[in-house]
Formats: C-alpha cells, sequence, structure tokens
C-alpha cells in the first residue's frame, strides 16, 4: 500500500503536532516522518499501511489540530498514528544520536561474570532464604 503525496503532507503536518521542533530537536516532518523513515515502519510492520490509509481518510480535509481532535476519540485510529509517528522518527538516525539512543545492540553475557541483577544487592533476601518450591506430584 503506497500513500499519495497528499496523505504524506497531511501527515507530516498531523506530525508536527505531536512532535513539534524544540529544545534543538526537530519536528516530525524535519526528522523524515512521512517521507522515508514512514516507508521503513511500513516496510517493518506491513499491516500498519491499510490502517494508515483509513485512519488519514478519516481525518481528510480536517487541520492538523482538530484531526488528532477527531483521532483521540478514535481508539484504533490513534493507536496507529502513536505507532507510526514516533516509530519514524526514531527511525532517523540524526534522532537517535541526538537523545543518546545507539538503537539495538549486541550485549553478550559473559558466563564468569556475576550477573548485574545481583550486583545491587536487590535479591539478596531471596538469595538467603535458599530454594523454596513445592515438589511435583509423582502420581
Amino acid at each position: 500500500m503506497a500513500l499519495t503525496d497528499a496523505q504524506r503532507a497531511q501527515l507530516g503536518a498531523i506530525a508536527d503536532q505531536l512532535i513539534p521542533a524544540g529544545g534543538g530537536m526537530p519536528s516530525a516532518s524535519e526528522a523524515g516522518v512521512s517521507g522515508q523513515y514512514l516507508d521503513e515502519v511500513l516496510n517493518s510492520l506491513p499491516d500498519l499501511g491499510d490502517a494508515l490509509d483509513t485512519t488519514l481518510a478519516a481525518v481528510d480535509g480536517l487541520d492538523p489540530a482538530e484531526a488528532i481532535a477527531v483521532l483521540r476519540q478514535d481508539p484504533a485510529g490513534w493507536g496507529v498514528l502513536t505507532a507510526v509517528v514516533p516509530g519514524a522518527y526514531f527511525m532517523n538516525p540524526a534522532i537517535r544520536e541526538a537523545i543518546g539512543y545507539p538503537g539495538l545492540e549486541r550485549r553478550p553475557i559473559d558466563p564468569n561474570a556475576e550477573p548485574d541483577y545481583l550486583a545491587d544487592g536487590l535479591l539478596d533476601s531471596v538469595v538467603s532464604r535458599g530454594p523454596v518450591y513445592r515438589p511435583t506430584p509423582t502420581d
């Protein structure tokens, strides 16, 4: 499902209401939410394409603030919008870099190191208590 240029423009305007420029960060449309990064989101989650088309059709012709007000009353439409817009925003590598998020990283576990969940002492009472269980019935 390919969005038209008009739908992309509509989504960009609505997205700018959700994520405006500020604090040194670009707005949603400046970050490519209705362009390349929208395409990446829809390639990753193709089932959102038809739902996004339906959502945008429901608010066609409304100004962005009115569109958001209407979509807030539509749980399905609001869910699509709030999945697609932030998803596309954070697909942009410049945005991830600006907030210090490198994305998913491989972090192998060292089997010889103490597990990090034991380091802060939160589980000390559980560990000191010892095993507590009920035997499995055998018959």
